[in-house]
């Protein structure tokens, strides 16, 4: 659950665990282990909204935004998160009442699915976990990309902004020597640009949280805002995410169980 000056957001998990074993992720290390329900999804929100009512965040208030960042790959529960997303959009007293275009729904890049969400009438926002525009790389950093390629994934993005008329945000999880080159970065500017056009796209880039046993780390702090330069030159807005939740290993990509 998290404060912003102009909204309430809660970050809500679809999967226990995640089978799409992203390395530098330890959600994804640990494997799948359910799915969830749409009665556990949508209780996330449900808590999460009285929580805000009753001022857990300082004075009372109203949960604004709902995004589907936390354990599992939404699409991959496809149809318990979509039963999910039509009950917290529905009115009261049928549902939650949160606009759609407060809510968020992340993936890996699942193409079917992407296309299938397309045509549920639900204009909710679609983020990309990309990570990397080449496929070489990719294949490693999201594994999933042997199957579907970026050309491919940016392809469904497309067809979904043009469906949905909503911008696309693409997630970076900026990884020290491993993904953060400046050549990247203009491919990246240069990719979106053509695939999805400048007014179509939004680029998040997470600074890499780390994780117990990963040799990977954050890029420096001189070599992100060079990437988010290039990125920007390139005509596409790109913006460093606001890490939360790090202190109790709770950041994006830290969500795993601990202990016995």
């Amino acid at each position: 659950l998290m404060g912003y000056p102009d909204r309430a957001t809660v970050c809500v998990s679809s999967q226990a665990g995640c089978g799409m074993a992203c390395p530098f992720c330890a959600t994804g290390q640990g494997g799948l282990e359910r799915n969830l329900s749409t009665a556990e999804i949508v209780e996330q929100v449900r808590q999460a909204a009285a929580a805000v009512r009753d001022g857990a965040l300082g004075s009372p208030a109203r949960l604004s935004n709902v995004v589907f960042m936390g354990m599992g790959e939404p699409l991959a529960n496809y149809k318990r998160v979509v039963a999910a997303l039509r009950r917290i959009t529905a009115p009261a007293p049928d549902g939650l009442g949160i606009s759609a275009r407060g809510v968020t729904v992340s993936t890996v890049g699942l193409v079917p699915a992407i296309d299938k969400l397309a045509d549920e009438g639900l204009p909710v926002t679609l983020a990309v976990s990309l990570h990397t525009p080449d496929d070489e790389l990719r294949d490693t950093l999201v594994p999933v990309n042997t199957r579907w390629k970026v050309a491919e994934v940016l392809g469904a993005a497309r067809r979904y902004a043009q469906a949905t008329g909503r911008r696309i945000s693409i997630e970076y999880a900026l990884i020290r020597d491993v993904n953060d080159q400046p050549w990247r970065a203009d491919l990246l500017g240069k990719l979106l640009r053509q695939e999805l056009g400048a007014k179509r796209v939004h680029v998040n880039l997470i600074p890499l949280n780390p994780t117990p046993g990963s040799a990977w780390d954050a890029s420096p702090r001189r070599r992100q805002d060079e990437f988010v330069r290039r990125v920007d030159a390139a005509g596409i807005a790109c913006t460093v995410r606001d890490t939360r939740g790090q202190e109790i290993a709770a950041a994006c990509g830290q969500l795993a169980a601990t202990g016995d």
